[in-house]
């Protein structure tokens, strides 16, 4: 499981991947994340939005994606649910 050491890295991740189902149009994907993508804000509410998002998208299931995107999905989700619930 990949550690983000700060936000910038786990947003250059998140973008990294946004851009390239944009490239590949992967439509039904981009349609569940880009919500809570585009509602991040910095505050807590923000990142509980991406999390859900994040959720709902690998909810599509594994076949749905490369193993690379799933792995990076796993990952976002985890670093994502750390930052809402700050264990």
């Amino acid at each position: 499981m990949k550690e983000y050491p700060s936000r910038q890295e786990l947003l250059r991740d998140l973008r990294t991947m946004i851009e390239r189902w944009c490239d590949e149009r992967k439509l039904r994907p981009l349609m569940l994340i880009l919500p809570g993508y585009l509602s991040l804000n910095g505050l807590t509410d923000g990142w509980a939005n991406l999390y859900e998002a994040l959720k709902a998208t690998r909810g599509l299931g594994y076949e749905t994606f490369s193993p690379a995107d799933w792995d990076s999905l796993n990952d976002l989700i985890h670093a994502t649910e750390t930052m809402v619930f700050r264990r």
